[in-house]
Formats: structure tokens, sequence, C-alpha cells
């Protein structure tokens, strides 16, 4: 199958086929890689978002057709395109394969490697548009949430928090919902800063309660880039979800040791 123009991420060399490409992904309990799962509803910007977290426009409006399968962002040393399967076995495609349908029957979800030093240290996960009314999708796309440091909702400005989201938000774990972001997309829809202010007042009153923050999705990669530097997620909102557990651990471990030197 010949290779089209787009078939890369952001201009970089699509891996060729039946050269192994290197993980892309880190368990989240693993080298300790934040994650950071974006989800919401189709077209609210949650591509978008993927690219400016990561700091680079590595997924490319033509991954967006693909984005039916879980996307993976994560550090490689060159650039690559790997499809997993139900074996957890990682094989490396092109785009254009993956517009052939028979292609895609048996693909958990995709792994795009980049070569970004932010990614050495984050993993993003672009998840299928949620409000097919197709609620087995929904749930695929979903399910990377459990395993979140911090979990990213993208609500577009112009049709922010409906009744439809707020739905399926609320049916998620609390405990996912403890590391919620709540991002607004396509700000720049809005007509004036006065516009925006009451926009978020009024996602502040009605949605803030159930998110850890409310805030514009370009404040988002700040808050990423923030991660990064200070490797403490809770100090900015995005809460690593497994902390409190390590905490416990630590101190059911000095308190046996305690006792162990009685």
């Amino acid at each position: 199958m010949s290779q089209g123009a787009n078939d890369a991420p952001s201009g970089m060399p699509a891996p060729a086929v039946g050269v192994a490409a290197p993980h892309a992904d880190v368990p989240p309990n693993g080298r300790g890689r934040t994650r950071i799962v974006v989800v919401g509803e189709f077209n609210s910007g949650k591509t978008t978002l993927v690219n400016a977290l990561v700091g680079a426009p590595v997924l490319t409006p033509s991954c967006i057709a693909h984005t039916t399968h879980p996307t993976v962002v994560g550090y490689a040393a060159k650039p690559s395109l790997t499809a997993e399967v139900a074996s957890r076995k990682r094989t490396p495609v092109t785009w254009t394969q993956l517009d052939d349908d028979s292609a895609r029957d048996d693909i958990r979800r995709l792994h795009v490697g980049a070569p970004l030093q932010r990614l050495k240290q984050l993993s993003v996960v672009d998840t299928p548009g949620l409000g097919f009314a197709d609620s087995e999708s929904d749930q695929r796309s979903l399910l990377p949430c459990r395993t979140a440091d911090a979990v990213i909702w993208c609500t577009p400005a112009m049709q922010a928090w409906k009744a439809s989201e707020e739905r399926v938000w609320l049916a998620l774990p609390k405990r996912v919902r403890a590391r919620g972001i709540l991002a607004v997309t396509f700000g720049d829809e809005i007509a004036s800063r006065a516009d925006v202010e009451r926009l978020m007042e009024r996602l502040r009153a009605e949605a803030g309660p159930y998110f850890r923050k409310v805030v514009m999705a370009d404040e988002c990669a700040a808050l990423a880039l923030e991660v990064i530097q200070s490797g403490k997620p809770s100090q900015t909102g995005l809460q690593d979800g497994r902390a409190p557990q390590r905490a416990r651990r630590r101190k059911r471990t000095a308190a046996l040791s305690a006792m162990s030197r009685a």
C-alpha cells in the first residue's frame, strides 16, 4: 500500500512497516510518567488540546478521522505509529493503512511516539468522541480515565457543559472525577472578555462542584508544564490519583519498621 502525504504526525516520517517501533507509552504505575487522558463529545477540540499539552502538532487533522480508537501520545527516540491489538502486541502501521476498515477490527489502541523532551515525563491519551448514542463505544472511550493522573473534559465554548456531558461525567467513579479538569475549548469564538468571564462564572457554578478545576483550554498546557517542572501533580490541579495510596503504604511500612525495632 502506498503511503499518503499525511501518514505521519505533523510532518514526521511514518514508521516503516515491519520495523519494530519503540513503545510510546509507559504504564501509569511504571516509571513515574504523568498520564493525562483527554475526553469529551465529538468535535469538542480534544485533538487540538492534546497537541497543546505535548507542545507540538503531533496529531494532525488527518489523524482525527482515526480517533475511533484511543490514541496514546508518548516519548519515542524516533517518530512512530503502532497499533496495539487485544493480545497487547504492537505492530507498526501507517495512517493510510488505517483507512482500511478491515485493518481496524482487532485494534485496541494506537500509539504515537515522538522525540519530544516533554514526553519523557508525560503521556497523553486522545480518546474517541462521545455522544454518538453508542454506549459500548462510549465505555471504550472512557476506560483510559480509570488509570489517569488527570482527566481533562473538553467542552466547546459556544455550547459549554450540556446536560449530556454532565450525565456522562457523573456516571464515572468519584475517584476518577476527583482528578477531573473541565477545559473550555474554542474560546476564540467568544466575542469579548466580558462574555468569557460570564461563561466561566456559569461553569464554575454549574460544573465546578464536579471538577478539580474549571479553566480555559489554553491554560491546560501551562498546568501540564508545571507538573513536569515540579513533578508534583497535586500542586497544580493535575492530581496524582495514586498519591493517597502510596502515602498510606509508606505509613504502614514506617509503622511496621517501628514495631520491629521495638
